[in-house]
C-alpha cells in the first residue's frame, strides 16, 4: 500500500508589497506533496522564500493563492481556533532563534507545551524530565535559557516540539545559531525521532552538510521550489 500524503501544497503564493519595489512573490506558485513519515530539507539561499513557505505550511501565515492541506485537513477553510487546535495537536516546530521563554527553566519550557493536554502535574514533569535526558540535558532541567549554551537551547526547544508528539516536524533552520559540530548533533536528533518515531519532518536550512540527515532534498530560490540541487551552494564545511 502505498505511503499517504500528509503534506499537500498546490500553487501556493505569498505576495508581499514593499514600497517602492511594488509586489515582491516570497512564495511563488509552489506544489509540493510530502509522504508521511518522510524527512524533507529545503536548502536555499537567506530570501529564497524558505522560511514563509514553512510559515504556510504550518498554518502561521496565510497565503495569497493556493492552497496547504495538512493530514487531510485544508488550512484555508478552517477558523482561527481550529488552527490553533491543529498547530497545538499536530505540528511541532523548531525555529532559528529558539524561542525560549527568558523567565522560565529548560523544564518549564518543555511543560508549558504540554499544559493543553489532560495530563496531570506529575505526568507532564515526567514527561519533560524524560525528554531533557533524551538529549542529555536532565541535570540542565532547572537551568534559564541565558544560563545554557546555543546547542543546549536549541536542544530544550526540540524536545519541547517532541512534547506532545505531534505527526509533523517543522524545523526553520535549525541549526543556524550554532557551530557545525553542534548542528550536526541537533540533526541527528531530529534525525533519530523520524526514523524512530515515525514523524514527518520539514527542514528548510542554508547548511549543506544537512543532506547527511535527510532522505529528500529540494532547493528554493525567488520563491520557486527545484528538485535540482546547485552543487557550488552548498559545499560542506571543513
Amino acid at each position: 500500500m502505498p505511503t499517504r500524503n500528509i503534506i499537500e501544497v498546490s500553487n501556493l503564493s505569498k505576495t508581499y508589497r514593499k514600497g517602492s519595489a511594488g509586489e515582491v512573490k516570497a512564495v511563488d506558485e509552489v506544489c509540493l506533496e510530502v509522504p508521511e513519515g518522510q524527512f524533507l530539507t529545503i536548502l536555499g539561499p537567506s530570501g529564497s522564500g524558505k522560511t514563509t513557505l514553512l510559515n504556510l505550511i504550518g498554518g502561521l501565515d496565510k497565503p495569497s493563492g493556493g492552497k496547504v492541506i495538512l493530514d487531510g485537513l485544508e488550512l484555508s477553510k478552517l477558523s482561527e481556533g481550529e488552527l490553533v487546535r491543529v498547530r497545538r495537536e499536530k505540528v511541532g516546530f523548531v525555529f532559528q532563534a529558539f524561542n525560549l521563554i527568558p523567565t522560565f527553566s529548560a523544564l518549564e519550557n518543555v511543560e508549558v507545551a504540554l499544559a493543553p493536554t489532560d495530563m496531570s502535574k506529575n505526568e507532564r514533569f515526567e514527561r519533560s524530565i524524560e525528554l531533557l535526558e533524551s538529549v542529555g540535558l536532565g541535570q540542565r532541567a532547572h537551568h534559564l535559557p541565558v544560563e545554557l549554551s546555543a546547542g543546549e537551547q536549541q536542544r530544550v526547544a526540540i524536545v519541547r516540539a517532541f512534547a506532545n508528539k505531534p505527526r509533523i516536524l517543522l524545523l526553520d533552520e535549525p541549526t543556524g545559531n550554532l557551530d557545525t559540530k553542534t548542528g550536526r548533533e541537533i540533526l541527528r536528533i531530529c534525525h533519530e525521532a523520524n526514523k524512530e518515531q515515525g514523524q514527518t519532518v520539514v527542514a528548510v536550512t542554508h547548511a549543506g552538510y544537512v543532506r547527511g540527515y535527510t532522505n529528500r532534498l529540494l532547493f528554493m530560490r525567488d520563491g520557486k521550489l527545484f528538485s535540482q540541487i546547485p552543487q557550488e551552494e552548498f559545499e560542506e564545511p571543513v
